[in-house]
């Protein structure tokens, strides 16, 4: 028996449904396909089509589990989120947000998936990307050891300098932190020169009190 319930994106297309609306460029591209599928691309030899995407899997022992036609098993990750999406906004959703990176397939999937179980051609009005945090020109994670936080930054820089840094950079761009960069020396030149000023327009507010009171 299969193990793994998969949305067959031929079927999409006889359905009058289109795939790949975020990045049909990259409908074809198997790396990606298999990255936005991770450990559940193992299932690629069970597929009628390589680019098909898991919606439900049985479950390892041990594994959460729920009862289902095919039988005890979970939710794939795309189907994961166009469920709880659509549970709480309904069957339409003004706007949808994320990384850039789950453009595709994620977010293709989802897409996909949700289109043709509502049967209509729009299940997102608009979807709003976000770009990613660089550290010293790579993006950051866990993987590459280079993941920053917030409370480890707050031990060098001031929360308004950080604020600053990402006031900066356009929210869909991605943004690069080198603590040694003209970045942060720009930020760290901006927020003196904006506590300077609050600084000495306080002075003159309290000198110009005093000339009236004194008056």
């Amino acid at each position: 028996i299969n193990p793994f319930c998969l949305l067959l994106l031929k079927q999409i297309n006889i359905l009058n449904h289109t795939y790949g609306k975020m990045e049909p460029e990259s409908v074809k591209n198997e790396a990606l396909v298999l990255e936005g599928e991770g450990d559940l691309g193992i299932v690629t030899k069970n597929k009628r089509n390589s680019y098909d995407f898991v919606l439900w899997k049985a479950s390892k022992p041990n594994e959460p589990s729920w009862d289902s036609p095919w039988g005890k098993g979970r939710p794939g990750w795309h189907i994961e989120c166009s469920t709880m999406a659509s549970n709480i906004l309904g069957n339409i959703l003004d706007i949808h947000s994320g990384g850039i990176d789950l453009r595709f397939p994620h977010h293709d999937n989802e897409l996909a998936q949700s289109e043709a179980f509502f049967d209509h051609s729009q299940w997102v009005n608009y979807f709003l990307h976000s770009g990613h945090l660089h550290i010293e020109g790579l993006k950051m994670s866990k993987s590459l050891k280079n993941f920053i936080t917030i409370k480890n930054m707050l031990k060098t820089y001031t929360s308004n300098q950080i604020r600053i840094l990402f006031l900066l950079n356009r929210w869909d761009g991605f943004m690069n932190f080198n603590p040694n960069g003209e970045s942060m020396k720009q930020c760290i030149e901006i927020d003196k020169f904006i506590t300077n000023f609050f600084a000495l327009l306080n002075m003159k507010i309290k000198n110009s009190v005093i000339s009236i009171s004194i008056f």
